[in-house]
């Protein structure tokens, strides 16, 4: 059954409903009706096989004792007829008696002996005893070798017909039952079924439109609550039947849903504030400088001062929307990685001599020695950017007179390491699993490490976290403490 539009689920399922019950009861019905008659045919059969043998035995035992006054071959038979039928008298079954007298091409003529005149098989068989010749249609229903079933149309009576071979001749003993009460009977089982299925069919629609929509109830609640929950009320959630069925599975999963959901709102609201604040600063800054410089004549010198600052903030400010941009990418799905054969150790290198200044003029030790090939397939620029993040949190954070070490290896099967060690100030246990978010900043102090303040926006390891699962791989922080952090940015054999 097709579903039509605009019916409702509770429609739908009472109809699929009535319309699979519809289908049992016909077929349970029909064959219930074929039973029945198979089983009533065959007990009435039975019933006139053994009346017909019954009067076949008395028939016999007449014939062996006519006495002497009837033992002529034209009276004997009659009179045996006669007796036997008034030794068997029956209310619902009709009985007659032939005798084989003649042949002609056809088989043997039937000769009527005598006849239940109560009973309705003198239709048949002839109204009153006497020498008759059956009608033509009992010649041909009634076997003279064996037991016949048969049903003479239009009267439906059921007829049982039985030779009896005896030393007096051949005889046909006929038993007759009308099929009417049993006609009755299938018809009024007809009509109940045409009358108590539809009503049945009825009662378990209304029945399960009911149970649809008891069943059904708590989704209409759980839609009624679903319609209610905006932007501002993310925190609500639908009610969780405590059936332990689809339905309260389907309520969690929803639930579930909406705690991503609200997750996914909470971060883009963490975001958006976190980016109005870094990006609130330099735009400061920049309006400051510039405000003061105009304000009034001012010498060559504090005008290049003033144009260093907003060209640093500028700098700062295009830096933070680059980050931005890439972390909306990130957010987007968007394909940002263009793969391209490259030697990992030699990348790593490039990094390590970039940086390398910056590190001296800190005091710090900065060591690469590279052991191997590491031949990768990956985006060149984006795995740059993840080193030297990792280099430069590791060179703002150290100490100086503290070391650095870079190394860069294959993989036991396939893809490489790139690891980065430093002997810097770590980073506390509490701040360790949030580093990789958005903006978040961990505050080293003078008090603790010696070292100032570094400035950053908190975006450089959530984007090159990113990059390396972009990569198919991981970037984790393997260990940090008062002896400094290790980082491991772990890539897999090849690009996905």
């Amino acid at each position: 059954m097709p579903a039509s539009r605009g019916w409702s689920i509770r429609t739908r399922l009472t109809l699929w409903y009535t319309a699979a019950l519809g289908v049992l009861l016909l077929i349970m019905g029909s064959a219930t009706y074929a039973v029945l008659k198979r089983v009533t045919r065959a007990d009435s059969d039975a019933y006139l096989t053994d009346t017909a043998d019954a009067v076949a035995a008395s028939l016999q035992l007449a014939l062996a004792g006519v006495p002497p006054a009837f033992a002529q071959d034209s009276l004997a038979p009659r009179w045996a007829a006669d007796r036997t039928l008034e030794n068997h008298r029956f209310r619902d079954i009709g009985v007659a008696i032939f005798q084989a007298r003649t042949s002609n091409a056809d088989g043997p003529v039937l000769h009527l002996l005598a006849v239940d005149t109560t009973s309705s098989a003198t239709r048949y068989f002839g109204g009153a005893a006497g020498w008759q010749i059956a009608s033509t249609s009992a010649v041909r229903a009634l076997a003279l070798m064996d037991t016949d079933l048969v049903t003479l149309d239009p009267h439906r009576e059921r007829v049982v017909s039985l030779p009896v071979s005896t030393r007096r001749g051949l005889y046909v003993v006929a038993v007759s039952q009308s099929l009417a009460a049993r006609d009755v009977l299938f018809a009024r089982v007809r009509e109940t079924m045409w009358i108590g299925v539809p009503i049945a069919l009825l009662l378990a629609m209304a029945g399960g439109l009911g149970l649809a929509a008891a069943s059904l109830r708590p989704v209409d609640a759980m839609r009624a609550q679903a319609e209610q929950i905006t932007a501002s009320n993310l925190h609500e959630r639908l009610p969780v039947p405590s059936t332990e069925d689809e339905l309260s599975r389907l309520s969690r999963t929803f639930n579930a849903l909406l705690d991503r959901v609200e997750d996914a709102f909470e971060q883009r609201r963490r975001f958006t504030a976190d980016a109005s604040h870094e990006l609130r600063t330099p735009v400061a800054i920049v309006i400051g400088e510039s405000e003061l410089a105009l304000s009034s004549d001012r010498s060559a010198d504090q005008y290049r001062s003033a144009l260093r600052i907003i060209h640093g903030e500028a700098r700062r400010l295009a830096s933070i929307v680059g980050d931005l941009f890439l972390l909306a990418r990130r957010d987007g799905a968007e394909q940002a990685i263009a793969p391209v054969p490259l030697f990992l150790e030699e990348l790593v290198g490039d990094c390590v001599d970039a940086i390398g200044g910056i590190a001296r003029s800190k005091g710090l030790t900065l060591e690469f020695s590279p052991m191997s090939e590491v031949p990768y397939t990956g985006d060149d620029a984006m795995l740059r950017r993840v080193v030297m993040n990792l280099l430069d949190n590791a060179i703002k954070y150290t100490p100086a007179g503290g070391r650095v070490r870079v190394e860069a290896q294959p993989r036991p099967h396939e893809g490489a390491v790139v690891r980065v060690s430093d002997t810097g100030v770590g980073i506390p246990a509490e701040h360790q699993p949030r580093i990789f978010e958005r903006f978040y900043r961990v505050q080293h102090t003078t008090d603790r490490s010696g070292l100032a303040d570094a400035s950053g926006a908190g975006l450089g390891l959530p984007i090159a976290a990113w990059i390396a699962q972009a990569h198919g791989g991981s970037l984790q922080l393997v260990r940090s403490d008062d002896s400094g952090s290790v980082f491991e940015l772990t890539l897999p054999g090849r690009l996905a």
